[in-house]
């Protein structure tokens, strides 16, 4: 499966949280507190967000996009135009905060077209261009807050990238 990850074309580009107009949101129906929190930083600095949320109850609140194995194929291809639309979008920033290591959150990370994507540093295949160790406290409410603080102090010069 790694084989298809590397054939993915993105337009590997920083963004921070002045600089993004997009982002695309992963996460599961348990990271309810942390999604809300990074959903109000992102309507604060006037960044479109859609989401994806790994989850089966429906009544989880906000995840207008909710996801679950169905929309994979039994060899964990996205198969729903849901799942296939959101890793086609060129979000500016891709925040996983789902401490996921599902097969199906793996092929989300690493087949999107996002210029820029966050997430945690245990993750296997390691697909970020940004990650935050929160292995001493794996939570995801902890990951927003670091997400939130580094995607809002680090600064770069117009036109130059900070790797």
């Amino acid at each position: 499966m790694s084989h298809r990850f590397e054939s993915v074309k993105r337009n590997l580009k920083f963004s921070n949280f002045d600089s993004a107009k997009t982002a695309g949101i992963v996460w599961t129906g348990h990271d309810y507190p942390a999604f809300e929190s990074l959903v109000k930083v992102l309507e604060q600095k006037q960044i479109k967000w859609t989401d994806l949320c790994f989850t089966d109850d429906k009544n989880i609140h906000k995840a207008v996009n909710r996801i679950s194995k169905k929309d994979f194929s039994f060899l964990g291809r996205p198969k729903s135009a849901l799942v296939l639309n959101f890793i086609n979008t060129e979000f500016d920033l891709f925040i996983d905060i789902s401490l996921s290591s599902s097969v199906y959150a793996q092929v989300i990370r690493g087949l999107s077209k996002a210029s820029f994507k966050a997430g945690w540093s245990d993750a296997v295949p390691d697909f970020f261009d940004l990650r935050i160790d929160v292995s001493k406290r794996p939570e995801p409410v902890f990951l927003v807050e670091q997400l939130t603080h580094y995607l809002s102090e680090i600064k770069t010069k117009e036109n130059d990238t900070p790797f």
